[in-house]
């Protein structure tokens, strides 16, 4: 039985991504992240579709997925992708379940279930969000990297920690449109976000999980 492999990107909840402690004063975020920032602080809520491209470098190849992803402040989410293989990341804020089908009728399926706490990154919260300025508090620094793009980066990169955030923004609105992501064991991961919504009411159910019949179930 295959285990959850929930790589999120922008989202992703690996050790990895944790950022060092804040810094002691605040630093300034560029004008249009900042706008955005305040955009998402003002909305609360966040649907849209993604497609995602990882780049494995142990074995020099590139995999793609599709889902949709859902977020509501201050800390659920649900990432869900749908092809070419269906898995599920839901949390609650609390409780986060990861959840794989079964391959097909003589499997069971499987939900790994933990506490937000052991397994959210402090990053993930703020992309989510739109707090770069937390994020940039936090031990990265942001500086513009093109048209509406920006390259947020930590102080030093070793092992298989973050080297580089790529956030693109939106032409038609301050939102994240594309999230890329480079690791420093040469790993990358690339998101494109789109048809956006904000500001939606979220169903409450969206971000809670019913084990179904015949899934095996993890707890860490």
């Amino acid at each position: 039985m295959r285990l959850v492999l929930l790589l999120a990107a922008t989202f992703a909840l690996s050790s990895g991504m944790a950022l060092s402690a804040p810094a002691k004063a605040k630093k300034a975020l560029p004008q249009l992240l900042a706008e955005v920032e305040a955009h998402y602080a003002k909305s609360g809520s966040l649907s849209a579709e993604f497609s995602e491209e990882k780049f494995s470098s142990a074995f020099g190849e590139t995999k793609s997925s599709q889902g949709t992803l859902d977020w509501k402040a201050p800390n659920s989410f649900r990432w869900e992708t749908k092809s070419p293989e269906s898995s599920l990341i839901i949390s609650n804020g609390k409780t986060v379940w990861m959840y794989t089908p079964p391959f097909d009728e003589s499997e069971n399926g499987q939900v790994i279930i933990s506490k937000a706490a052991q397994v959210k990154s402090r990053l993930l919260d703020a992309l989510l969000a739109g707090r770069f300025s937390s994020a940039v508090n936090q031990g990265l620094a942001a500086a513009p990297a093109g048209r509406r793009k920006f390259a947020l980066k930590p102080a030093k990169c070793s092992g298989g920690g973050l080297k580089l955030v790529t956030v693109t923004i939106a032409d038609h609105a301050p939102m994240i449109s594309k999230v890329s992501i480079e690791y420093c064991d040469g790993n990358k991961s690339t998101i494109e976000l789109s048809s956006l919504k904000m500001g939606e009411a979220l169903a409450k159910s969206l971000f809670e999980f019913k084990v179904p019949p015949r899934t095996d179930v993890v707890k860490e």
